[in-house]
């Protein structure tokens, strides 16, 4: 039996509170608010695109950091085109956030977007390097760029 990859699809959003405050010199820096959304088990994860020096200054965790550590050699935090993003897994019935391990990086450039999620306790440990398709129909409660794995027609 050939195993298939697991259906994904990334929506992102223009964050309509780009550069506002949330408290005394306290911006909100992400480009793009989205989700990532897998099938088979069904899942959801939220994600907010930012350049790398605001989600450098976001780690928090120990696995985290580690992912800081592995990508400073790379050349991706001097590459000002690439948006980075952990991962935070939405439960929609309790609407809990929960940290998991993981990340997502943007690179509006090229059209990829490249999702990782260590995710043991939702039956998600995989990674995609996906095509990234602009979106025609902009709005408010539209998306700005899809990525999926899937035919959308």
């Amino acid at each position: 039996m050939i195993e298939r990859e697991r259906e994904i699809a990334v929506r992102g959003f223009v964050n309509e509170k780009f550069n506002t405050t949330f408290g005394k010199n306290q911006f909100r820096r992400a480009f793009f608010n989205g989700s990532v959304e897998l099938r088979n088990p069904s899942s959801k994860y939220l994600v907010d695109y930012y350049q790398y020096a605001a989600w450098e200054a976001s780690a928090k965790s120990d696995e985290q950091m580690s992912v800081i550590r592995q990508l400073r050699g790379s050349g991706f935090p001097e590459n000002e085109d690439l948006l980075f993003s952990w991962l935070v897994r939405y439960d929609p019935l309790t609407k809990s956030k929960t940290k998991v391990d993981g990340y997502s990086i943007y690179a509006p450039s090229t059209s990829e977007l490249y999702t990782t999620i260590n995710d043991p306790d939702n039956q998600t440990v995989e990674e995609w390097t996906l095509d990234v398709h602009l979106c025609r129909n902009i709005g408010a409660n539209k998306p700005v760029f899809i990525a999926t794995n899937v035919d959308l027609n």
